[in-house]
């Protein structure tokens, strides 16, 4: 098992320590920041946010965000061996989803996507999600929700430490270090973190037989924070992410002079982000956020000749595509408790690309600029003390889309201690990314060109959700919620020409579904948590043949149960989901309608966790994806899509995967 060897040794120093360095543990309710004017308790906030802790993921032995997020309902992680993982929320896909880290949103889509496997988990406090439009406040990308990965602000002692190591029997092993030091105002942490997936011998790779290519990261980061008292706080964070994937080509002319042809993609990021949040009065609050990112994709193809064993370049298969973003964003918030509070934002976004497959055809520019300004203004209003209504408008400047007024209006009601109604309207608004627009991308399995005539996207959305907290005697607690989401010229990925594909305009998308979810909790030893979701989403064929049905339905099911032992420091956890058949339908160059479906899977995982030491030291172990579930077949015509090459299956997740894992904290 590839592990840090530092870990051993950090294991006896810590196991070495009097019993007087424990560190206090408080429990303290959620509180969320992510669309908020001010650090609010979940329960409370206008908006439902769900919210992820880091205890959740390490009991699950999970290593980055598309781990976590395939385990939550209505959201669809969908694969690709090359492109990485993507994401979908109720219907919508990731290219309406903003991901961000403390508010800073994450760029480098490829094919729309964020790859999600790019993002380890291992710095990160919590995740906190919102589904539904927040356009008026985060402006493009946020159509869909959003979802914000949020690091560590305060550690309890002068010095905190943080390592451990994680191997799966499919070959991938993960190890991480984070050390954070307190010296006075000032706070200073930091952390690295390998991850290597090999999945199987080299020939093995080239033969085909398995479908993931190997890969392997390494990322660091190192942060600076100043508190000199409790008005002000400024925090500064660098970080950098490099990853190699390898992608193994068949020998070719085995029987004279052989060779072999492999790709290889680099990814490297570098993200700058300075936050600063000063009160000014009581009643008045300035935050400042600032981000400045890089993101680079290199294609090296090397030809090797067998016989002799020689390596060379092939000529014009070179290539580097690199993507930059700036962020600035400043708010004032007015939160007096009372019946108005209020916000006024203003925003600036930059985004640029350039590479030998950008090209802006129309003023023959490598490096095209999409820049957007916007200003917000939020007001919250308290008529009563159990009812809220916040209301958000937006203006806006895009230099190449003309920017629409986009507002929103949300309703927070509590009538009781244990209920929560919200009601939502918001619009959204998407101008095409450099990708959409300039980008062309072309492999053995893609062929995916830009369309630079594409119009803006426009979106609305709509919502209606209560919750009962449960009481005493009844330790349950209901949420339930509908949703509606509708987008015009929606930009999606379309066969336009026998296989290859380009971004073109959808003239109606509709989305709309319902979900339920419980949680049932008995003392300290029982959690069930459970819910399922019934999601339609518009039939785009069916606007060719009108005897089609108008929707397609995809249902869901989530189960999670887990037994603490609190004297053994013991957990065991089971983790389960069900994804249900979809019908999809296809239309041919000739007219004519083909009805397929994409199958259903329930993906299940267990895992056991012991601690010792006060939590100190924790060992994991468990079997991801128990029911082997690898691949789900998908039928009708074009079965590949633009990512697949037409296998007639689609990749889901690795199969049953043992793991066993090591994590140590002071």
């Amino acid at each position: 098992m590839r592990l840090l060897p530092i870990l051993l040794l950090i294991t006896g120093w810590l196991t070495a320590q009097t019993p007087d360095s424990l560190v206090l543990s408080v429990t303290l309710d959620d509180i969320v920041v992510t669309g908020q004017y001010a650090p609010t308790e979940a329960r409370n906030a206008v908006h439902k946010v769900t919210v992820i802790n880091n205890r959740e993921w390490k009991e699950q032995g999970l290593m980055n965000l598309s781990e976590l997020l395939q385990r939550q309902l209505t959201m669809n992680v969908s694969t690709d061996p090359i492109l990485g993982n993507g994401l979908s929320i109720q219907g919508l896909g990731g290219q309406n989803v903003q991901i961000m880290i403390d508010g800073v949103p994450v760029i480098g889509r490829l094919g729309g996507e964020i790859d999600l496997t790019q993002l380890d988990l291992s710095r990160f406090a919590r995740v906190e999600i919102i589904t539904g439009s927040l356009s008026a406040r985060y402006g493009a990308d946020a159509a869909g929700g959003v979802i914000n990965l949020i690091t560590a602000q305060e550690q309890g002692g002068d010095w905190k430490l943080e390592a451990g190591g994680q191997y799966e029997t499919i070959d991938l092993d993960r190890q991480y270090f984070r050390l954070g030091r307190k010296v006075g105002d000032f706070q200073v942490s930091g952390g690295l973190n390998r991850y290597q997936a090999r999945f199987a011998e080299v020939d093995s790779l080239r033969a085909g037989a398995v479908p993931w290519n190997p890969k392997d990261q390494f990322g660091w980061d190192v942060g600076l924070r100043y508190r000199p008292n409790d008005s002000l706080s400024i925090r500064y964070e660098y970080r950098r992410f490099d990853e190699t994937l390898s992608l193994y080509g068949a020998v070719r002319r085995p029987q004279f002079r052989p060779y072999v042809q492999d790709q290889f993609f680099d990814t490297g990021r570098r993200d700058h982000a300075l936050s600063a949040n000063y009160r000014v009065s009581p009643y008045l609050t300035a935050d400042l956020v600032a981000g400045l990112n890089a993101f680079d994709r290199l294609r090296t193809t090397e030809r090797r000749d067998l016989e002799p064993d020689t390596t060379s370049l092939v000529p014009g298969e070179q290539d580097t595509t690199r993507y930059t973003g700036q962020l600035l964003r400043l708010s004032l918030a007015s939160t007096t408790g009372k019946k108005f509070d209020a916000q006024l934002g203003l925003e600036y976004r930059r985004e640029t690309g350039s590479g030998g497959r950008i090209l802006d055809t129309a003023t023959l520019s490598k490096e095209p600029i999409l820049t957007n300004a916007a200003a917000w203004l939020g007001l919250s209003y308290r008529p009563h003390a159990d009812l809220t209504v916040e209301v958000t408008t937006r203006f806006g400047y895009n230099n190449r889309y003309a920017h629409p007024f986009v507002p929103a209006l949300h309703l927070l009601w509590k009538p009781t201690p244990a209920w929560r109604w919200r009601a939502s309207y918001a619009a959204g608004f998407r101008a095409p990314s450099v990708q959409e627009l300039f980008f062309n991308f072309v492999d053995i399995n893609h062929f995916i060109v830009g369309n630079k005539e594409l119009a803006a996207e426009k979106s609305t959305n709509l919502r209606l959700g209560g919750e009962w907290g449960g009481s005493g005697k009844l330790p349950i607690q209901v949420s339930g919620e509908v949703f509606y989401n509708h987008l015009t010229d929606r930009i999606t990925l379309a066969d336009v020409s026998d296989g290859r594909f380009s971004y073109v305009n959808l003239a109606e998308y509709e989305t709309h579904g319902v979900l339920l979810q419980f949680d049932y909790q008995a003392g300290e030893k029982i959690t069930y948590s459970g819910g399922g979701a019934l999601t339609r989403l518009t039939n785009a064929v069916a606007v060719e043949d009108s005897s089609l049905p108008g929707f397609t339905g995809l249902f869901e099911w989530r189960n999670e149960l887990t037994y603490r032992m609190p004297r053994a420091k013991m957990t065991l956890r089971v983790d389960h989901r069900y994804v249900g058949r979809r019908d999809r339908y296809q239309l041919s160059p000739e007219g004519s309608v083909t009805q397929g479906f994409i199958g259903d899977y329930h993906l299940l995982h267990l895992t056991a966790n012991k601690a010792f030491w006060g939590d100190r030291i924790r060992l994991s172990a468990g079997v991801k994806n128990l029911l082997n579930r690898d691949r789900v077949p998908v039928t009708g015509a074009g079965e590949g899509g633009a990512h697949s090459g037409g296998t007639g299956s689609q990749l889901i997740d690795y199969g049953r995967n043992f793991f066993v894992g090591i994590a140590v904290g002071w």
